[in-house]
């Protein structure tokens, strides 16, 4: 279990509250915090005090370094156990979450878990109702939809899972890929998907493996806004930079078309441009058109510099 957490120890404690008192306690529970952030390790030195049975499956790995990645790859350097489940630290697991998502661990064709994680804001939810969850299409387009009720309500196998609440087997992560940290993490979790996919093993997405997610502010560099250029430059670099990196040699082309012509809500194509005019205005369409094909350019030359690095 590993929850990285900076600047937010209420959200932090109330996630270890939700991991203690699971109908099946984790085996270990590893926080990674900035060795910066003086008020969460006193806050949680303060909770450990007063939990005595979890402090005996508790680990604390601190980093220097800004960023969710290398707080990611510190905490899956210090975990031992077989699966490793990821939280975010402003969500909450309910009673049965680790029972129901090691269950599908029986299965050796099984390399990773996750599940629904449902979204607060303020007294209500998100809400919505999908037939489709965890979809990676073939020329590029990710569909989530984690967070929304599954309609047929019954595991299934996936593409990719959400990086607030999954889990995969330890020996197939070979750590998270730094080049995404920029100033962001998005896609880290379709990487990670991705990759454990490409080696064979099947993803499954259960809706009763469930996490009341309560999205807290975010510090440093990593805003949930997309009106700021460097993450809608991240957005678009990891983006494209993850997709063509585990792509087919003749995947590349159709990648770049879509993601160049068409592209998404969050990382606009030309033609994403020319519908956004209609929601946003032509100013604001071109401002943040400019900044996700200069993130999506630098992405395609990073995966470019990464095959001529591998050649040699």
């Amino acid at each position: 279990m590993v929850v990285p957490s900076y600047r937010r120890p209420s959200a932090l404690l109330a996630c270890l509250n939700g991991l203690v008192t699971q109908s099946r306690p984790p085996d270990e529970i590893v926080v990674v915090l900035r060795d910066e952030d003086v008020e969460s390790r006193e806050r949680l030195a303060a909770w450990l005090s007063g939990h005595a049975d979890a402090a005996q499956a508790f680990k604390l790995a601190l980093v220097s370094r800004p960023g969710q990645l290398p707080a990611l790859n510190a905490g899956l350097a210090a975990a031992t156990g077989e699966v490793v489940a990821f939280l975010d630290d402003d969500c909450v697991p309910q009673p049965q979450w680790l029972d129901r998502l090691l269950v599908h661990y029986a299965d050796p064709c099984v390399g990773g878990v996750g599940g629904r994680d449902v979204v607060h804001c303020g007294n209500s939810t998100v809400e919505g109702q999908v037939s489709v969850v965890g979809k990676y299409q073939w020329f590029g387009r990710p569909i989530g939809n984690h967070h929304l009720q599954y309609a047929p309500g019954r595991p299934v196998a996936v593409d990719l899972l959400k990086g607030a609440n999954m889990s995969f087997r330890r020996d197939l992560l070979e750590g998270f890929d730094e080049v995404l940290q920029l100033g962001a993490a998005q896609c880290n979790d379709l990487d990670a998907s991705l990759s454990v996919r490409r080696r064979g093993f099947l993803l499954i997405y259960d809706p009763h493996v469930v996490v009341d997610h309560y999205p807290s502010e975010r510090y440093g560099e990593a805003t949930r806004s997309y009106d700021v250029p460097h993450m809608l430059f991240a957005e678009g670099h990891n983006w494209m930079y993850v997709v063509l990196k585990h792509a087919s040699w003749w995947q590349v082309p159709v990648l770049l078309g879509y993601g160049f012509l068409v592209g998404h809500t969050r990382a606009y194509g030309l033609l994403r441009a020319a519908a956004g005019c209609l929601q946003v205005g032509p100013a604001m369409t071109a401002w943040r058109l400019r900044w996700s094909l200069q993130g999506k350019l630098a992405g395609a030359l990073r995966w470019a510099r990464s095959l001529v690095g591998e050649a040699h």
